[in-house]
């Protein structure tokens, strides 16, 4: 299944329907060959964006004339449907729970504290009976640190628009026998389908990194969280970690980077998404960073919705 990353959503917004289709013929061209694959895509990114004027000004277009729309969901190609159907067994959610507790003792050494200060009511003592919704299923790491810690009667749904990616949320959910309180859901992050003031916790495990328009995704996350509700993110502290590959072919250094992120509106550094918190609602309760040796510098970061107002005394 292919896909395009925030960036190049960033770069192609006004053909991005033909760029996954370029995609596609060169992934149907290299098919097996990863490298041989990568390489061609660098070199039409080259040949059609040019150089780094071309970069900054596609980044301009966008900054410009950008907006939220609404995301199409991944079609399934041939073979996919079979992929998402065993992505939803208990043998797929064993082996991802597995994978996740063995990055949990190496590079993810953030995974487990993260999954607490999603399941607990102030940071420290956990907490039962919550509503959860995850934004961003992926390979399921985060997912089974959140699932492998839920409080009884609390309920997760963990949403993609990815729909293998969902799929996992499934099989963790019957592997670890919380198939009647965690579900996947296909959604998108700037339109969420939920009411307002309707969830306790929201979270995501690297999501924010992966997304255009932050800002709008922030925003439904405050208008759907109950009053006093928290938001959990993981996310890169350096977002030139993910984007070095895209940037540096067109001349940016690592010290253009995070500004030209914020121009497109998307993760440009912990300081950017507290700034784009604020602005929705949300105020900045806890920050844990980690800087594992031999992976990139990351952070757990909890906000929050204001608490509800008590009421009027009467007179």
């Amino acid at each position: 299944m292919l896909f395009t990353t925030e960036l190049q959503d960033v770069l192609f917004f006004r053909s991005r329907t033909e760029y996954a289709q370029i995609k596609e013929e060169l992934d149907a061209k290299y098919h097996g060959d990863s490298e041989a694959y990568s390489a061609a895509c660098a070199a039409y990114l080259q040949e059609v964006i040019g150089s780094r004027e071309g970069f900054l000004t596609r980044i301009e277009d966008y900054e410009k004339h950008g907006c939220v729309d609404v995301l199409e969901f991944i079609p399934l190609r041939h073979g996919d449907v079979f992929k998402a159907l065993q992505n939803g067994t208990s043998e797929n959610g064993k082996s991802r729970c597995a994978m996740a507790e063995g990055i949990a003792e190496g590079w993810a050494v953030h995974l487990r504290g993260y999954g607490m200060a999603v399941n607990s009511a102030d940071g420290v003592n956990y907490a039962d009976n919550l509503a959860i919704l995850e934004l961003g299923t992926g390979a399921g790491m985060g997912t089974w640190s959140v699932a492998s810690q839920m409080g009884e009667g609390s309920v997760l749904v963990s949403t993609d628009f990815d729909p293998l990616c969902i799929k996992n949320a499934d099989g963790i959910a019957w592997h670890l026998g919380l198939q009647d309180r965690m579900t996947g859901l296909p959604a998108n992050f700037w339109r969420l389908p939920f009411a307002d003031q309707s969830l306790d916790a929201v979270c995501t495990h690297y999501a924010l990194d992966e997304a255009r328009e932050v800002p709008a995704i922030l925003a439904e996350v405050s208008r759907v969280l109950k009053p006093g509700g928290r938001l959990i993110l993981t996310a890169r502290i350096n977002p030139w970690d993910r984007q070095r590959k895209f940037m540096e072919p067109f001349g940016i250094a690592p010290e253009e980077c995070n500004a030209l992120l914020r121009r497109a509106r998307m993760h440009c550094g912990p300081e950017g998404l507290s700034e784009w918190a604020a602005q929705a609602g949300l105020t900045l309760l806890d920050r844990t960073d980690y800087t594992p040796e031999g992976s990139h510098a990351r952070t757990v970061m909890v906000f929050a919705t204001p608490p509800q107002s008590p009421p009027a005394p009467c007179i």
